[in-house]
């Protein structure tokens, strides 16, 4: 009995020291309950395999990394950065907020990036899981530091909160009827996926309207998605114009595939590029004299879509000077970037100096005078034919370094061309009239510079139809100018509206306007210097 009871004692005390002696070994404590996130305070800092600087470096964190805190030794700290572990000294960490997860305070936001990666933790350091396009709709769901955790449909990830701009509730909850009939154009080749609300949160209503539909605006909320009916279902898609363009012209048309290789070759004026083939369609591009492209489709309408530029695509009409060929065909794209070179020409902006022309008021009650308005087209047009390879000289440019910039003498501007040699003369004007009097007129004095008038009145006339409905055409005219009598090359006074009418100042008094009536000058001098 003592002999039994002697053993047991000594298996005990075996036992207990064996208890001691594991918990001695445990490197440290450890409680998923306390599991903490701590931020890197230095440069770099190394993560190695035991709690001091004699164990070996397994790892190397960046400044600002987050990692969660496993265990604590001392004052080292156990914690894991992604899949990987080690220990680290505390003192180059600094303690973050807790992630708070909340559904009920859930905030939409915009990406104000071009494009935003989404990653699995709040890091750079961590794999990205999707990317974001600019002026995606996204929900916060929690905050870590300065990274907020998203979700994005169905998925969820986090982005940097300096990426995203909060949208307000009324953006978010406000809808409206388009005061006129308006139809979407789908320009997304995967087409829009149709939702029961308007974001991509909302769920999917197993719809998607395809690429070159054409669907009638009900809604418009101010997060630009839109509610529309399609095969029978009534939801929301996202209208940003990366995906299709608003317009308040209804068109269809149908389309066949080239069966053989074939070929638009431009051979008279210029042409823009559009998503669709109507007028209606936003511009892409535009093509020159002598471009060739190669035919993807053609449309009902006589529209022809072509590949212009590295693999981009778009719609041309083909009622115009071109010729669609099925030979083989050396060079695709522009011939010559810079078909003007060599020609000079002499761009007048009407009035300046002491003389400031007509003036007028638009419809938002500002006064504008004709001298700032041809100062402002002159310079479009001068960058237009530069841009073509032309040599331009103005005969005001505003800065003051020209004559004409101070005192207006007609006579010197129309002895302007003969001056630096230049091939062709051409002097912008505004009219005035009564507040009714509209439209575009082109004028010219000898008869050897009415064919250049006419011309450019015609490209001009083009240009502006394009974008702008009911301009009005007052034709080319005679008219005993100064400026158009005393020159001796090939010239031309344009009169590009009317400033005494306001709701044509309006218009006219913008960027678009002015490129657009630079791009008529430039496609009409491109044609009779060029055209067939």
């Amino acid at each position: 009995m003592v002999n039994f009871m002697q053993k047991s004692k000594k298996l005990g005390i075996a036992l207990l020291l064996l208890i001691a002696t594991i918990l001695t070994a445990l490197p440290a404590t450890s409680s998923a309950a306390t599991t903490t996130q701590y931020k890197v305070n230095t440069s770099s800092l190394n993560v190695r395999s035991g709690p001091s600087t004699n164990y070996k470096v397994v790892f190397t964190l960046k400044k600002n990394t987050v990692v969660t805190k496993q265990a604590t030794k001392g004052s080292w700290f156990k914690i894991k950065s992604g899949s990987k572990t080690g220990y680290v000294s505390s003192k180059y960490l600094t303690a973050v907020k807790k992630v708070t997860v909340s559904s009920a305070t859930s905030t939409q936001y915009k990406v104000n990036a071009s494009s935003l990666n989404a990653r699995s933790g709040p890091s750079t350091n961590y794999k990205v899981v999707f990317t974001l396009k600019k002026n995606a709709v996204v929900t916060k769901q929690a905050t870590s530091g300065t990274w907020f955790k998203i979700k994005y449909g169905s998925k969820t990830g986090y982005v940097s909160s300096k990426y995203l701009t909060a949208i307000k509730s009324s953006e978010t909850s406000t809808s409206s009827t388009p005061a006129k009939t308006t139809y979407f154009y789908v320009t997304e080749q995967t087409g829009l996926s149709l939702r029961s609300g308007a974001g991509v949160n909302y769920k999917s209503l197993g719809v998607t309207v395809p690429f070159e539909a054409k669907v009638k605006i009900l809604k418009e909320n101010k997060n630009n998605w839109i509610q529309v009916t399609y095969k029978g279902k009534t939801g929301w898609i996202n209208a940003n114009t990366a995906y299709g363009f608003k317009s308040t012209t209804s068109f269809s048309f149908t389309s066949v595939k080239v069966t053989k290789t074939t070929y638009l070759v431009m051979k008279g004026n210029s042409l823009n590029v559009r998503k669709m083939p109507n007028v209606a369609a936003p511009k892409v591009a535009s093509i020159g004299i002598g471009f060739t492209g190669k035919v993807l489709r053609t449309s009902n309408n006589n529209w022809v879509e072509i590949e212009y530029s590295n693999s981009k695509r778009g719609w041309v009409s083909a009622n115009t000077d071109l010729s669609i060929l099925t030979d083989k065909i050396d060079q695709v794209g522009n011939p010559s970037s810079k078909p003007l070179k060599g020609l000079k020409f002499v761009i007048d902006a009407g009035h300046g100096g002491n003389d400031s022309g007509a003036v007028g008021t638009d419809l938002n009650g500002k006064r504008v005078t004709e001298a700032e308005l041809t100062l402002k087209s002159a310079k479009a047009v001068q960058s237009k034919i530069e841009s073509l390879g032309g040599t331009v000289f103005m005969t005001r440019t505003g800065t003051g370094a020209l004559s004409s910039d101070k005192v207006t003498d007609l006579g010197l501007r129309a002895k302007a061309a003969a001056k630096y040699g230049a091939n062709a003369f051409i002097s912008l004007h505004y009219n005035s009239a009564t507040p009714a009097a509209e439209g575009i007129e082109t004028l010219y004095y000898k008869a050897d510079s009415k064919e250049f008038a006419s011309t450019i009145h015609k490209n001009v006339m083009e240009a502006l139809k394009e974008e702008y409905n009911g301009i009005k055409d007052r034709g080319p005219k005679f008219q005993n100018v100064m400026v158009l009598r005393e020159n001796t090359v090939f010239a031309t006074l344009v009169e590009l509206g009317f400033i005494s009418n306001k709701t044509e100042l309006t218009r006219m008094n913008t960027d678009k306007y002015r490129a657009t009536i630079a791009e008529g000058i430039a496609n009409g001098v491109l044609e009779y210097y060029f055209g067939e």
